[in-house]
């Protein structure tokens, strides 16, 4: 399972998630910016960051299609 292969960390940071699906960090932003990557800044002027379970449900996404 895919999900046991993941960092225990509860957010991500894009180039994080770039690493992890193999893809560039932009294409990684462009999904964020685009919603087909849900994210959320921590605090008000904060990083941005995936979470864990968004992450998830795109790789799961990923493997039907696969």
């Amino acid at each position: 399972m895919v999900i046991n292969l993941l960092p225990p960390k509860k957010f991500f940071r894009p180039d994080e998630v770039a690493s992890i699906l193999a893809l560039s960090p932009r294409t990684i932003y462009r999904m964020i910016r685009d919603g087909r990557l849900p994210s959320a800044k921590l605090g008000f002027t904060g990083p941005l960051r995936v979470p864990r379970p968004s992450l998830v449900a795109l790789l799961d996404q990923a493997q039907v299609y696969s």
